[in-house]
Formats: C-alpha cells, structure tokens, sequence
C-alpha cells in the first residue's frame, strides 16, 4: 500500500476521524494507515480529555442526565487540531511530544463529529464496527499482558483492578458504549469492519480518501 497516493496532496490538510469502542483497533488501524500514506501526524482524544479523572458517581449523573458528549472536558484538543490544519505544529499534553503538522491528520476519537468542539474539524470520519463483547474482550487481554509483563507482584494486582474495571463497564462504560455507537457511528463516512485484518482495513481508507480527491 505504499504505493497510494496521498489523499491531502495538493488539497491542504485533511483530518481523518478514526472512531470505535473500546478495544476496537483505532491505535492500530492509525499506524496501518499511517504506513499507508505517508505524510500523516496522529492526534489522540484520550490524551486531552479529562472525564475519566472524575469520580464514578459524577460519571453516572453525567450519564443520566443525558450523556451531553459537548460536556465532556478536553481542554486544548480543538486549539491542536485547529493549529494543525493551519499548518502549524501542536504539543501532545500526556507526551508533550511536538505534532509536527502533515497532509493528513489521523484523529483517535471516541466521540466522532458528536463532540462539537473538535468534530467540527473532521473532513472525514470513519467508523470501526466491531461488536462490544469482541472489543472487551481484546481491551482485558491488552491490559493483561502490559500487566504482566514486568513481574509477578504486577500480575497478583492486576486481579483486584481487573474486577473494579469490569464493575464500572458494568455500571457505566457498557452504556456509554451503546450510546457511543447508536450516535457516532450514524455521522461516519466510512464503516469498516473491525474484525478485518489492519492492512485490509487501511486500504478500504485510502482508497476511499483518495476516491474523494477532485
């Protein structure tokens, strides 16, 4: 694939939203595509926003008040991908890694063109399908291994975290999910299947990205 043509040439920079549950692969679809086409940056949701910070009780009544994704705090997100499709470098604050700007902006976000602030400037979203038992599943096997993979005393505590991460997709995070993909996934551009290999996945992208070019 490395042969695509990329889709921002000659067209300015574009912002590809790469939306999914938990555990659907949007890291790993990002550096599938990030092979693909080459003159790419890659900016992540998570690492600007601040919900998870918060208690669990104020997560809930954010939940049944109505789950207002525009309430959802990532201070500084709309600023970097602002700053980006002008061509000019942003700071990732969990790294503080400069993002160094390129054709195309490869956007890791849970919320898709539902959260105002920054889906606004998405040109093109595209939405992981993969059912939710499937993407648990994956995300508990790659919090196992990371915990795991440094000592015994890491796997005797990974137990009792393991079950408060469970109770609170019991409680919260399942929910949100289903409202994640009942409202999300309708704006996307693109539906791709998230069982599918990464390769096969980033190709249908590009393909299409590179289908919209004048």
């Amino acid at each position: 694939m490395s042969g695509i043509v990329n889709p921002g040439a000659h067209r300015g920079v574009q912002v590809v939203g790469i939306a999914g549950p938990v555990g659907a692969g949007k890291s790993t679809l990002v550096r599938a595509l990030a092979a693909a086409l080459g003159d790419t940056t890659t900016l992540q949701f998570d690492h600007f926003e601040r919900m998870t910070e918060r208690p669990i009780e104020e997560v809930m009544r954010w939940m049944r008040d109505g789950a207002d994704l525009d309430q959802v705090p990532v201070p500084g997100l709309a600023d970097a991908l602002e700053a980006l499709k002008a061509g000019r470098a942003a700071t990732d604050p969990l790294t503080r890694a400069q993002l160094q700007p390129a054709a195309c902006v490869l956007f890791e976000t849970q919320f898709g063109r539902r959260h105002t602030a920054s889906g606004r400037e998405i040109d093109f979203l595209v939405w992981i399908d993969v059912p939710l038992d499937v993407a648990l599943a994956r995300k508990v096997r790659q919090l196992l291994r990371v915990a795991t993979a440094g000592d015994a005393q890491g796997a005797r505590a990974f137990l009792p975290w393991l079950e408060g991460y469970l109770d609170n997709y019991l409680g919260v995070v399942g929910e949100l999910l289903r409202v994640q993909r009942e409202t999300v996934a309708a704006g996307a551009d693109l539906i791709v299947d998230g069982q599918a290999a990464p390769q096969e996945m980033a190709l249908r992208v590009a393909q299409a990205l590179v289908a919209r070019r004048p």
